[in-house]
């Protein structure tokens, strides 16, 4: 089909050829669904699912204190002890204040 055209028309539709390979080729790595959206679609989904790992790690030791809490009497007392200060009956604390650090 080329072979019957003038030289002017073949270089017309070799530019256009050219063309819309480039237009159909910066479409694809720029257009809404190019390359660079898969790639930065990608990234996040990574992202995310390190987040939602880091998260079910976190879940997993809630479960662990959670657990600990209901069926461990002596951690509850450690707990309880550290985070609300309570005593046993007839126990004695004694608060030392802090020494200041000297300066050489």
């Amino acid at each position: 089909m080329l072979a019957n055209l003038s030289e002017t028309d073949r270089k017309k539709v070799l530019l256009y050829s050219v063309l819309i390979v480039t237009v159909v080729g910066a479409w694809s790595v720029f257009g809404p669904y190019g390359a660079l959206k898969y790639y930065g679609v990608a990234k996040e989904l990574n992202e995310i699912l390190a987040q939602n790992e880091q998260l079910r790690e976190a879940n997993t030791a809630l479960k662990q204190e959670i657990n600990k809490l209901k069926h461990d009497p002596v951690y509850l007392e450690d707990v309880a002890r550290r985070q609300f200060g309570l005593i046993k009956k007839n126990e004695v604390i004694y608060e030392f204040p802090e020494k200041k650090k000297r300066h050489e």
